[in-house]
């Protein structure tokens, strides 16, 4: 019987041990909160896998496990319901641009005028920058925590056929916009624009669908596209940037520490803002090398007159920002003076 008693005690014990070390696992599991990212662009492009992807990883090893992004296995949301499915809850991370919702970010209009994106890193940490001194004040993202904001290399404007040289040869060519700005100048001079977000691009061209677009190098070759672009006319600075956010879920913002969540700031903001605009940067430049190398003749420098007409062309657009600025409360003549000289402080 002593026997007896003696194994069932041990057997109890071991029980117990195992059972107590069971415990700790689902324990350590729960306090590992997993976000998902809402994967609409193409995995394997740069934006991602040297971007967020890394960043990601980093998340992960400054909260030591605590927190995990992942990445959707196929979109949660469309790229114009990128934004919304974050408010919703649908997805717990998004990256896009804000003109693909248009009208909703009127404030980022600014920096997508052209001409002012001559280094998207340092516009990028500019724009960080801008955004925390005065559109945040606003309001603006309210819904969501913004974890990023920045710019993407100048736009050029690719054809499928020679290249343009004036606002001539645009006229009554149908083109890409990505942007409410381009769309709105290009169609007061005459060309039909046609919206369509990136991934729709290579059938829209490769179709005739569209004349051409106006877009960075980058993205050309980023998505693959460039077979079916045979002129481009680089623009100085870019007829265009788009402006882009990465966000997250306030409800799930709040389900992290407080230890944790300064964390992972320190690794976003600014710090994530200039990495993927300077990632565009680079991949830009290599990208423009490339369309040189092959298009030759076909690849041109926007003349002085050329420039002249584009600025003339978006003259009234920094106007009409400033008019809908200051109705939401913002001091515009200052917000563009900041983001100028900031522009100028990172570019010494």
């Amino acid at each position: 019987m002593a026997t007896r008693i003696h194994r069932r005690t041990i057997l109890k014990g071991i029980a117990g041990a195992a059972a107590a070390s069971m415990a700790g696992l689902p324990a350590r599991a729960a306090e590992t909160l997993v976000l998902n990212y809402n994967q609409w662009f193409p995995s394997g492009h740069w934006s991602q896998a040297e971007g967020l992807y890394k960043w990601f990883d980093q998340i992960a090893e400054v909260t030591e496990g605590r927190v995990k992004v992942q990445a959707s296995a196929k979109p949660l949301a469309p790229p114009n319901r990128n934004y919304q499915a974050v408010i919703d809850g649908v997805a717990d991370i998004a990256w896009g641009p804000h003109g693909y919702t248009p009208g909703v970010f009127p404030l980022t209009e600014m920096v997508e005028l052209p001409f002012i994106t001559k280094d998207a890193g340092v516009s990028s940490q500019a724009y960080w920058r801008l955004w925390k001194a005065h559109f945040e004040p606003t309001g603006m993202q309210r819904d969501v925590v913004t974890l990023a904001m920045h710019v993407t290399a100048g736009g050029n404007i690719s054809m499928r056929k020679a290249p343009v040289t004036s606002m001539a040869d645009l006229r009554g060519k149908k083109m890409r916009v990505p942007t409410p700005v381009v769309g709105r100048v290009l169609q007061a001079q005459g060309v039909v624009p046609v919206s369509g977000s990136l991934t729709e691009l290579r059938e829209m061209l490769s179709r005739g669908i569209v004349d051409g677009t106006v877009i960075s190098d980058g993205l050309i070759t980023g998505f693959k596209v460039d077979e079916d672009v045979q002129g481009v006319t680089r623009v100085p600075g870019g007829i265009f940037s788009n402006s882009a956010f990465v966000i997250m879920n306030r409800g799930k913002w709040d389900q992290i520490s407080p230890a944790d969540q300064a964390a992972i700031m320190a690794i976003s903001g600014e710090a994530l803002s200039h990495r993927m605009g300077a990632l565009w940067q680079a991949n830009d430049l290599i990208a423009g090398e490339m369309f040189r190398a092959r298009l030759g003749a076909a690849y041109v420098t926007a003349s002085d007159s050329f420039m002249a007409e584009i600025a003339a062309a978006f003259s009234g657009e920094l106007d009409a920002w400033k008019a809908t600025a200051t109705g939401l409360g913002i001091d515009a003549a200052a917000a563009v003076a900041f983001y100028n000289a900031e522009i100028e402080g990172l570019s010494r």
